[in-house]
């Protein structure tokens, strides 16, 4: 077995990772494009059909880990005859963002085309293997900030291979992933854990609950009568904690778009009988329309909760709104990565600072959409691989020994190339 990690080493994003059996069969876990920096483009060697096409000759099968676009967004570059792999809710939201993206002139006819690639996709189904030529391939299902997310069991030449993917353990389903590890027989029985180490070097963030930040919320809309929230659309943790917030403020409605409306029906219906998160009430979600003269007099009367987007169609909403609104009783919701809107990080966006800027106050509630270290530690030290544990989708200044995993699994922490029990393993 061959294991190349083509980039995510030395970065958090545009992840990479290629497995080959001895005998030639070779896939792709996950093809992301790199993250941008602020308000410019993002640059990437591999956002191009030649680029892709050179990359994956050979590889007749690719496996996406979740939806996020530092992991799937080089996708449509994928040339015609190869098998792409990806949660089925988490396709659902792929081709509900294009579809709605396609509405404005410019983005129509790339829109269109990812839409036509998307068709061709087949989905996983939780714990079923997946034969890739030599290599199998199981999916089991994880906790992160993109709905319907995955870790992966490879396997080939009588090894075994973890690719976790992003994961937490601090969302609403999170609690469950140790006991899938090792209900599933993946805990002692894995020869290489590959892992993302996003908070790692963090030591003092406090990687918070998910229900916490629903707590927060709730208190801020007990604060202030309209409530804007600035938050991903696509995040299942995040809408559960504004819908159940505001269910707690009784005879506020629940407010936003069509495509967030329909986004959190895909996410209900994909849901239903699975428990008691992610029941959202159709009928009481309601798309913003200036003409909707009964819905804005029940926001003017009783508050409400808004869901926003950074975009010209909200910004008319605002125009429209933040009029009526009085300053001591209106506040947005921040509900994103804080750098954003920092000035001296390189994630700094002026454009979201001049956004966020308009309202007259402004609140924070967020967790991270990744692992805590506390979790990481667990994790491997569960998981407990024979031959090595490879970081990835960190900073290079990350340090995974500085975990408490105990020095057998230390001296197992894989950042060079090296080949140990019959497994290469490889950084380009």
């Amino acid at each position: 077995m061959k294991i190349t990690i083509h980039r995510g080493k030395d970065q958090i994003g545009g992840c990479i990772t290629e497995i080959e059996s001895k005998n030639g069969s070779r896939i792709i876990i996950d093809l992301g494009h790199n993250l941008p920096k602020g308000d410019k483009e993002s640059e990437d060697e591999y956002a191009s059909d030649e680029a892709v096409a050179k990359l994956t000759e050979g590889v007749n099968d690719i496996f996406y880990t979740h939806n996020h676009g530092d992991h799937v967004e080089l996708f449509h570059f994928v040339p015609e005859g190869k098998n792409q792999y990806i949660g089925p809710l988490a396709l659902k939201m792929m081709q509900k963002r294009y579809e709605h993206m396609s509405y404005v002139d410019e983005w129509k006819s790339g829109c269109e085309y990812k839409l036509e690639k998307l068709s061709t996709f087949k989905t996983y189904s939780i714990a079923k293997q997946i034969p890739a030529g030599e290599i199998k391939v199981t999916p089991f299902a994880v906790s992160h900030s993109a709905t319907d997310s995955y870790m992966l069991v490879v396997e080939c030449d009588g090894k075994r291979v973890l690719h976790t993917g992003d994961f937490r353990e601090h969302g609403y389903t999170g609690g469950k992933l140790i006991d899938v590890i090792e209900k599933y027989g993946i805990a002692g029985n894995i020869d290489v854990l590959i892992t993302e180490g996003t908070n790692i070097g963090q030591a003092d963030k406090r990687v918070r609950p998910e229900a916490e930040v629903q707590e927060e919320m709730l208190q801020v809309m007990r604060k202030y009568k309209n409530v804007f929230i600035l938050s991903s659309s696509a995040d299942a943790d995040r809408l559960e904690s504004i819908w159940s917030a505001n269910k707690r403020r009784r005879y506020r409605p629940f407010v936003c778009d069509v495509y967030q409306k329909q986004t959190m029906a895909a996410i209900a219906e994909a849901r239903k009988g699975m428990g008691r998160y992610y029941q959202f009430d159709d009928n009481k979600v309601y798309p913003y329309c200036s003409d909707n003269k009964k819905l804005v007099n029940w926001m003017k009367d009783k508050g409400f909760t808004m869901m926003i987007r950074r975009s010209v169609k909200f910004q008319g909403y605002l125009d429209e709104i933040l009029p009526w609104c009085k300053p001591e009783e209106t506040c947005l919701i921040y509900s994103q990565f804080r750098g954003y809107i920092i000035q001296s990080h390189e994630a700094f966006s002026e454009k979201t600072k001049a956004f966020v800027d308009q309202f007259p106050h402004l609140e924070y509630a967020h967790t991270s959409g990744h692992a805590s270290k506390e979790t990481l530690e667990k994790v491997c030290n569960a998981v407990n691989p024979k031959a090595a544990i490879i970081p990835i989708h960190k900073t290079a200044m990350a340090d995974f020994k500085a975990l408490d995993i105990g020095e057998e699994l230390k001296n197992k922490v894989v950042e060079n190339e090296i080949d140990i029990d019959g497994i290469k393993i490889d950084f380009h």
